[in-house]
């Protein structure tokens, strides 16, 4: 049966891999072409905060196998069907074998998994690390036998995937120290060595987090995009964890649609906590809630709380739910996991079929700008030409429309007077680079007329412009 789960994940997961390259995507894979090995870990990193291990992985991986779309985003889809087995595994090992297929068929068919699982970044990568992690401390509290090297390998997988992880060592900590105090010097031991492990990496960590504070104060939007925390963060989480990156214009339906899909879920996890033992019980409450409720606090200081990045305790909530829906008994059980399957299932095939919930279409944008006269002059919202475009754009005349980035006034647009009479203005992050639009206004001042507007799904508005 857990056979059969895998190969439907990796169906799911094998849909729709061709889309375009997004921002960060196309920036990791250009970097692996501009860069040595030892360069992307000590020079490219400096910008990507982020941990080695990922780096490292796409850097031998684009070497091998090249920087198309597929190819680079198999790795993610690698991690994200071993996910699935290691919950298998953690389901059968915290109760029983029907959790353990109960939970890695909610995460084979689950579309927030599916989607990092489909993408060049490292939040696949950062859910399996959290995963085997956490399968090995169950094992020990079980009191099986753990090789002691291998739990600090896996914390070491830990430290090396992402940096948000690490939140999942104080719930662990203070797990051990309520039920298993034994377990304690076990813990500590294994989590210094792998911190000595892994003290080369402290020099870059700390230019990450100065270049990643200097980023914050000169552009205060960014820290919004990254994951500034506000009030609706836990919430949506919660949302997302249950259909994915899937929205509605219509906010009004959308909350109505979401309240008894909510609702259930809700309920699921309640009758799941109500029905596991008391130290399970609270290991998984802690594992889930404690990451959760500390990213928020740190997220007033250090923009770290995004939904996404909190992929990592995604299996802990489908456990949850997997426990909730075995409470039951016979017929009930089964449409208590059919109505979850239902909705997981209905959400995952509208992501994936459904081309707006892509990821930024700057596939799309740039064919239609090859399609278009072939002497206009393309102006990005930025500094330079954007990594996502040179990873799509051949032979089309580009620039950065701006001196300094972000631009405060007109002198920090470069000469626009005499570019070319057709223009198209590429109006991407323009909130963070130009919020006061002045590279519109130059246009707008110089003669230029808006004759037409294109909207490409995530990069945003492109604006043709043409001057009598």
């Amino acid at each position: 049966m857990i056979w059969a789960i895998l190969i439907g994940g990796l169906l799911l997961r094998s849909f729709s891999l061709n889309q375009s390259l997004w921002l960060d995507e196309a920036i990791n894979v250009l970097a692996t072409q501009n860069f040595s090995l030892i360069g992307m870990i000590t020079e490219y990193a400096k910008a990507d905060f982020h941990p080695p291990l990922y780096f490292i992985i796409i850097w031998v991986w684009t070497r091998l196998f090249g920087i198309g779309e597929i190819a680079v985003r198999i790795p993610s889809v690698i991690f994200g069907i071993l996910t699935i087995y290691l919950v298998y595994l953690l389901g059968k090992k915290i109760h029983s074998k029907n959790l353990g297929l109960f939970s890695a068929i909610l995460l084979a068919i689950n579309p927030l998994h599916i989607y990092y699982s489909q993408e060049a970044r490292m939040y696949a990568l950062a859910a399996l690390a959290v995963s085997i992690n956490i399968y090995l401390w169950v094992k020990l509290i079980k009191e099986e036998k753990v090789n002691k090297f291998i739990l600090v390998l896996s914390n070491l997988l830990v430290f090396s995937s992402d940096y948000v992880l690490y939140l999942i060592f104080p719930a662990q900590l203070i797990f051990l120290l309520m039920y298993k105090r034994k377990l304690v010097k076990i813990w500590i031991t294994s989590f210094l060595i792998a911190i000595l492990l892994g003290i080369w990496w402290l020099p870059i960590f700390l230019k990450q987090l100065s270049v990643g504070f200097a980023a914050s104060a000169n552009l205060p939007t960014w820290k919004l995009l990254v994951g500034g925390f506000d009030i609706k963060a836990i919430p949506l989480t919660f949302v997302k964890f249950i259909i994915g990156r899937i929205s509605l214009a219509d906010k009004f339906l959308y909350t109505l649609l979401l309240l008894p899909v909510c609702s259930l879920f809700l309920f699921l996890i309640l009758r799941g906590i109500k029905f596991t033992r008391g130290i399970e019980r609270n290991l998984l409450i802690l594992w889930i809630s404690f990451p959760i409720v500390l990213g928020s606090l740190i997220s007033f200081v250090v923009p770290i709380y995004s939904y996404f990045r909190l992929i990592f305790t995604l299996p802990l909530f489908l456990l949850l739910i997997a426990l909730g829906i075995i409470s039951f008994q016979n017929r009930s059980r089964y449409v208590m996991l059919g109505a979850v399957l239902a909705i997981e299932l209905c959400c995952s095939l509208i992501y994936l079929f459904n081309s707006s919930y892509h990821r930024e279409d700057w596939k799309g944008m740039t064919n239609y700008l090859k399609s278009v006269n072939q002497n206009s002059m393309v102006l990005l919202e930025s500094s330079g030409t954007l990594p996502p475009f040179d990873y799509y754009a051949k032979n089309i005349n580009a620039k950065g429309a701006l001196k300094n980035f972000p631009s405060k006034s007109s002198n920090d647009l470069i000469d626009l007077s005499d570019i070319s009479k057709d223009v198209f203005l590429v109006n991407y992050l323009v909130e963070i680079s130009d919020p006061q639009r002045l590279v519109s206004k130059k246009l707008d001042n110089l003669g230029y007329k808006l004759i037409e507007t294109k909207d490409f799904s995530g990069v945003g508005f492109v604006y043709h412009y043409v001057r009598e």
